[in-house]
């Protein structure tokens, strides 16, 4: 063999074992949720919290999943089983066993945050979670130790916080990891953020609690820590409104002319590295990042120009965490209007024969939609008061039902044990229709005119009448709508 072939194959052995040592697994049992699916998701970024999912899986027979994913950094994940949720963090190339289960007792009075019960199988004091829960366990006995100094708002608190914040930095010491250390610096930062820090003059004195204190102490020549979920609550904490302030003084109309005049990238960087507190590129864009999105919807700016600020950071930015969160901003607030006179969002859809079905092509009949899944008993309840309806007014309405599980088998399968609903049913698949229809629960119900304008949002559920006063009757809507 000669030197070339030689080298090429230990360049390949390298590169396959930097993939393999990103590759991370996340593996369990959840015995009590067998042929639920489980979903992985986190946030694609913590500015803009949109929600990125990793995969999804359904629990086998015999209660095992199982998810493997490439990781390039430490980042909080979420798992959810129908409307239950709980999370952890991941590190690249780690294999976590987890064993998920629910408990009623602990859920009581919980409505849309049910929260998983999580245990890790073989869990090590040394790991990232591990360190991460033992340091959360005494800051809430702290925090409820603590309470009527808290309640007190004032700073009679704040030598107690250094204090405890100092024992739980040396504690960490022996920590190898730097989130850790991180996470509870931020976490503690969070608290003395959430304490009023603009004392009078007289009474701060003493104060080591001042904006400019915790500043200096949290985020002057630091480094933006973008998938630490505290650090990053700290950061918007502590900016919060800041961009319109500075832009109202006198010495900042050059960041309100680069936003409503320039619609410029480079001319609000140059307004903004003026700020000493703003000594980079990295650090101006990023709190630039956050105040866009907070101002994005203020009537002092101007939103297409803030629109055009975000496509030229996204596409000129030679930070990739920067152009990440700028596509998802832009997202976000370009989202359309949704609600009553607004148009419903169009989809397209496959029905169980695999067809793409369009929203638009109902259009000349009122619709009736819903969104329902397979896990959520009201759906499957409402679905017999649905066939109904469909007999009824099949001829003047048009019945839509989306399903929302993430396995499009599961509609098939229902629908196969359920022949006789003559309706339309289609699946979300990859769209973003849960996302254009603000769906956070099931089941849900629109009703839209002939001109597919919204008329209601969340309109009636089937079986609704005036004696259920929580819901609107859904047959006067009709009657009203096809007069």
């Amino acid at each position: 063999m000669n030197k070339i072939n030689q080298l090429l194959i230990i360049l390949l052995f390298l590169s396959t074992s930097v993939l393999t040592a990103s590759t991370t697994v996340v593996k369990g049992n959840a015995k009590t949720f067998i042929g639920k699916e489980l979903v992985l998701y986190t946030y694609a970024d913590h500015i803009s919290a949109k929600r990125e999912q990793i995969g999804f899986t359904t629990i086998t027979q015999n209660g095992s999943y199982n998810f493997e994913f490439d990781a390039k950094e430490i980042k909080k994940v979420f798992l959810k089983i129908e409307d239950k949720t709980t999370s952890f963090f991941i590190q690249p190339g780690e294999v976590y066993n987890l064993n998920l289960s629910f408990s009623e007792e602990l859920n009581k009075g919980r409505v849309y945050d049910k929260q998983l019960s999580l245990n890790f199988s073989f869990p090590v004091p040394t790991e990232l979670n591990q360190q991460i829960g033992k340091f959360n366990r005494k800051f809430d006995d702290f925090i409820s130790d603590n309470r009527a100094l808290f309640k007190k708002r004032d700073h009679s608190i704040e030598p107690k916080i250094k204090s405890f914040k100092l024992k739980m930095l040396k504690e960490s010491e022996n920590s190898n990891s730097q989130f850790v250390k991180d996470y509870i610096n931020y976490s503690i930062a969070v608290t003395q953020i959430s304490l009023d820090v603009s004392y009078k003059k007289s009474d701060s004195k003493n104060s080591q609690n001042l904006k400019a204190n915790l500043y200096l102490e949290y985020l002057h020549e630091k480094p933006i820590l973008y998938y630490n979920p505290e650090y990053n609550t700290f950061y918007k904490s502590f900016y919060k409104g800041e961009m319109k302030k500075l832009s109202l003084k006198l010495n900042g109309f050059d960041i309100s002319k680069a936003i409503n005049e320039k619609a410029s990238y480079p001319a609000l960087l140059k307004a903004l590295r003026k700020y000493p507190f703003l000594l980079t590129d990295e650090s101006a864009t990023y709190f630039m990042l956050n105040g866009l999105l907070e101002v994005s919807n203020d009537k002092y700016f101007t939103k297409e120009n803030i629109i055009t600020i975000l496509e030229e950071i996204k596409t000129t930015s030679t930070t990739p965490n920067h152009k990440k969160i700028a596509a998802n901003i832009i997202k976000k607030i370009t989202k359309k209007k949704f609600g009553k006179g607004s148009i419903a969002p169009n989809f397209s859809l496959k029905n169980k024969d695999n067809e793409t079905i369009s929203l638009s092509s109902f259009k000349g009949k009122p619709v009736y939609i819903n969104f329902w899944t397979n896990w959520s008993i009201p759906s499957q309840k409402e679905m017999k008061i649905m066939q109904v309806l469909n007999k009824k007014y099949k001829n003047k309405i048009h019945f839509i039902s989306i399903c929302a599980d993430n396995d499009f088998n599961k509609m098939t399968a229902f629908l196969a044990k359920n022949s006789e609903y003559k309706w339309t049913f289609l699946h979300t698949g990859n769209s973003n229709v849960l996302s254009d229809y603000q769906i956070a629960t099931f089941p849900i119900y629109v009703l839209t005119d002939r001109e597919l304008q919204i008329v209601k949002y969340p309109a009636g559920r089937p079986g609704g009448n005036p004696e259920r006063a929580t819901e609107d009757n859904i047959e006067k809507d009709f009657f009203e709508l096809t007069k």
